[in-house]
């Protein structure tokens, strides 16, 4: 286990923490999914109203199975789902007004054993509000209680995001043509 990774997880056992994680898309600002004043704090460091992050996971919950989201994930693609479809729990800041969370099961490998050593972790993109993405770790305009480096992102979009319920694309980005393709196998 890297120094970096062992510092990510000591981390995250403090209420409140931050970390910069890479995802396979860009580098994120994570705390546990289930830390309420980590959600907000993120909020605070990106400038911006509090509002639900998304949840990334390290493997698919039965339920979420149930809906054929094995053909999504390990991926690009966000679905928002319902809160009781979880077998985890999540902050209430993590759960929209509707009800449901967005998760991913983000195939970057580095995640794997720090969602392994925690549980889920929230994410969103590491630049501030309004502002391009980073794509490099030395970027990160926000303090952090650690940094998980796995060098240079190639990938500037961030995740396709789609409603089951609606089965509509909500945001375009990384994993849009297979988002569309399972879409397009519901009906």
């Amino acid at each position: 286990m890297s120094v970096e990774l062992q510092r990510c997880i000591s981390a995250l056992g403090v209420p409140g923490a931050v970390v910069l994680v890479p995802t396979s898309t860009l580098y994120g600002l994570s705390g546990l999914a289930l830390d309420e004043e980590s959600c907000l704090r993120i909020a605070g460091l990106k400038k911006r109203a509090p509002g639900p992050l998304i949840v990334l996971v390290n493997h698919l919950p039965p339920r979420l199975l149930a809906l054929g989201l094995g053909a999504l994930w390990p991926g690009r693609v966000t679905v928002l789902v319902e809160r009781d479809d979880l077998d985890f729990p999540v902050a209430d800041a993590n759960v929209g007004p509707d009800g449901r969370v967005a998760v991913r099961w983000d195939p970057e490998p580095i995640l794997a054993p720090l969602i392994a050593a925690v549980g889920p972790i929230t994410s969103t993109s590491a630049n501030l509000n309004g502002q391009a993405p980073i794509l490099a770790a030395m970027q990160c305009p926000v303090p952090v209680d650690a940094v998980l480096d796995d060098g240079l992102r190639a990938d500037s979009l961030a995740s396709t995001l789609v409603d089951l319920r609606g089965r509509t694309v909500l945001r375009e980005g990384a994993g849009l043509a297979t988002a569309r393709a399972f879409l397009a196998s519901l009906d």
